[in-house]
C-alpha cells in the first residue's frame, strides 16, 4: 500500500474521531461556560495536552524543521524561551487568572481586560487587536496545510489549505472548548508518537551520528555550531517565550483547569511534550538536510522526510502529526478569536441585552467568519511558515504581556495605562517589522515601549477603583488608597 493510501486512510480515521469528538461535546454544551472554558473542570492530561498542542503549530513541524534543514542546529535554543515562560506562566500568571475566572466568571482574555481595568474600552481595543494577531497566526497554519498538500498529493496549494480550514472550523463551532481539548489531546498524542518514531531510522539512513555531524560540517561549518548568532537567538527565544507567556490561547486554558494543582501538573506533563518534540524536530531537520540537500523549500523538508525518507507507514503517522499540529493550534486560535469578537465586542459594546444561546449563535458565526478570513492572506504566502509564526508571536506578546504581568502585580496600572501599553506596543513592534528590524528582534522594543507607556500613563492619570481590584489582589488594599 502506498504512502498516499496510508496516509489518507489514517487523515479519514483520525477525522471520523474527531466528528465524533465534536458530536458528543456538543451534547454536553449547554451554555458559554461549557462552549468557552469547558464548564472549568478539565483534568491535567487534558489542559497539558491542549497547552502543548496549541503551543505546536506547522510552525514547529514545517516552519521549525525547515529552520533547521536550512540553518543547522543553533535553533534549537529557541525552545529555551518557550519552557522558561511555561515557568512563569505556571508561578506567576495562572493560579491568580484561574481563581479570577473561577470567582468573577471571566471567559475570555479581554474580559479580563475589562474587568481589571474597568473599562469596556480596554476590552475592545484588546478584543480587536487579538484577532488582527491571530488572522496572521492563521494564516501561516493554513500556509502549512497547503503545502502539505501540495507536496504529498499535488493538489493545488489553496485547496490544501481551503481542506484543513473546513475540517478545523466546523469541529470547533460544534464542539467549542470541550471538543477542542480533547480533540488537542489526541492531537497531541499522534504528534508525540508520529514525530519520534522514525528518528532511528532517519539517523541511520543518514549514516549515523558521526556521518551526519561530518556530511553536515561539509555544508557549512557553523551547521552544528552557531550559524545563528546570540543575539538572533535571543530574540527569537524571546520572541516566543514573551508570546507563549501571556497568550489568550493559553490564559484561556488556565480558565478551563479545574483547580490551581491541575495547572501545575499540566504545565509539567507540557514541558515534557515540548522537549520530546524540541529534540525531535532538530534531527529530522538536519537528517534531511543531508539526505536531500536541494529541495525547493525548506518548508517542505517536514513532508520529503515523510514521504521520501520513512517506510509508507511511518512517513504517513508522521505527516498525521503534522496535519495534528495544524489542527490543533487553529481550533484553539478560532476559540479566542470568535469569543473576542461575539463575546468581548457583540455583546459588551454593542448589544448588552443579547441572550446567551443568541450570544452562542454569533460566536459560532464569527468562528466561521474570522476561519475563512486568513485564506486571503495565505494566497500570497508571505514567507516561510516559521518566519510570519515568529511575527505574530512578537505582535501578540507587545499586546499582552505587560497588561497581564504588569496588571496582576501592581495596583496603581490604571485604565488609560493599559490601553497605552496595548496600542503602543503594538505599534512599535509593527513599525519595526516596517523599518527592517534594525539591530534586534521586533518583540524587544514592542515589549519595552508597552511596559514604558503603562507605567507612565498609569502615574500620569487616575488610578482603577480599589473594588475593581479585589478579584486580583488577595491581600487587602487600603480602603481609599486607589481612589483618590
Amino acid at each position: 500500500m502506498s504512502f498516499e493510501t496510508i496516509l489518507i486512510l489514517m487523515l479519514a480515521v483520525f477525522g471520523a474521531i474527531m466528528i465524533f469528538e465534536a458530536i458528543t461535546s456538543a451534547r454536553r454544551t449547554s451554555g458559554e461556560d461549557d462552549f468557552m472554558v469547558a464548564g472549568r473542570s478539565a483534568g491535567p492530561w487534558i489542559v497539558g495536552a491542549s497547552l502543548s498542542a496549541t503551543q505546536m503549530s506547522a510552525g514547529t513541524f514545517v516552519g521549525t524543521i525547515g529552520v533547521h534543514y536550512l540553518t543547522g542546529a543553533s535553533y534549537i535554543w529557541i525552545w529555551t524561551g518557550i519552557w522558561v515562560a511555561y515557568l512563569v506562566a505556571g508561578i506567576f500568571i495562572a493560579p491568580k487568572f484561574r481563581r479570577y475566572s473561577a470567582e468573577s466568571g471571566g471567559l475570555t482574555f479581554p474580559d479580563y481586560i475589562g474587568d481589571r481595568f474597568n473599562s469596556n474600552v480596554a476590552r475592545g481595543i484588546a478584543a480587536v487587536l487579538i484577532v488582527i494577531a491571530f488572522v496572521v497566526y492563521m494564516s501561516a497554519q493554513y500556509q502549512a496545510g497547503g503545502v502539505i498538500f501540495q507536496t504529498i498529493f499535488g493538489i493545488p496549494f489553496v485547496y490544501g489549505a481551503l481542506i484543513l480550514m473546513v475540517v478545523t472550523v466546523l469541529y470547533t463551532l460544534t464542539g467549542g472548548m470541550v471538543a477542542v481539548m480533547r480533540t488537542d489531546f489526541l492531537q497531541q498524542v499522534a504528534m508525540a508518537v508520529g514525530i519520534v518514531v522514525g528518528i532511528p531510522l532517519a539517523i541511520s539512513y543518514a549514516g549515523g551520528w558521526s556521518n551526519l555531524g561530518a556530511a553536515l560540517a561539509e555544508v557549512s561549518p557553523t551547521f552544528t555550531g552557531w550559524e545563528y548568532g546570540f543575539s538572533d537567538l535571543l530574540g527569537f527565544a524571546l520572541s516566543f517565550g514573551f508570546g507563549f507567556v501571556a497568550a489568550p490561547t493559553v490564559l484561556v486554558r488556565f480558565f478551563a483547569a479545574r483547580d490551581d494543582r491541575t495547572v501545575r501538573q499540566a504545565i509539567a506533563i507540557a514541558l515534557g511534550f515540548n522537549v520530546l518534540t524540541a529534540t525531535a524536530v532538530a534531527i529530522i531537520g538536519l537528517c534531511v538536510r543531508v539526505l536531500y540537500p536541494q529541495l525547493f523549500s525548506a518548508d517542505a523538508a517536514s513532508t520529503v522526510y515523510a514521504s521520501q525518507v520513512l517506510p509508507p507507514f511511518l512517513g504517513a503517522l508522521v505527516m498525521l502529526a503534522v496535519i495534528a499540529a495544524v489542527l490543533s493550534t487553529v481550533d484553539s486560535v478560532l476559540l479566542v478569536a470568535g469569543p473576542a469578537f461575539s463575546y468581548d465586542i457583540y455583546y459588551r459594546l454593542i448589544n448588552p441585552s443579547a441572550s446567551e444561546p443568541t450570544r452562542l449563535m454569533v460566536t459560532r458565526g464569527s468562528i466561521l467568519i474570522l476561519g475563512a478570513i486568513p485564506i486571503v492572506l495565505t494566497l500570497f504566502q508571505l514567507s516561510l511558515v516559521q518566519f510570519v509564526v515568529v511575527a505574530y508571536t512578537g505582535i501578540l506578546a507587545s499586546i499582552v504581556v505587560v497588561p497581564v504581568l504588569i496588571g496582576l502585580y501592581w495596583r496603581r496600572a490604571s485604565t488609560v495605562g493599559a490601553i497605552a501599553s496595548m496600542v503602543i506596543g503594538f505599534g512599535v513592534c509593527m513599525l519595526w517589522y516596517a523599518i527592517g528590524q534594525p539591530i534586534i528582534n521586533p518583540v524587544v522594543p514592542g515589549v519595552l515601549a508597552s511596559a514604558v507607556a503603562m507605567v507612565v500613563v498609569s502615574l500620569a492619570t487616575r488610578p482603577v477603583p480599589s473594588e475593581n481590584l479585589r478579584p486580583f489582589f488577595t491581600e487587602p488594599v487600603e480602603p481609599g488608597a486607589q481612589d483618590a
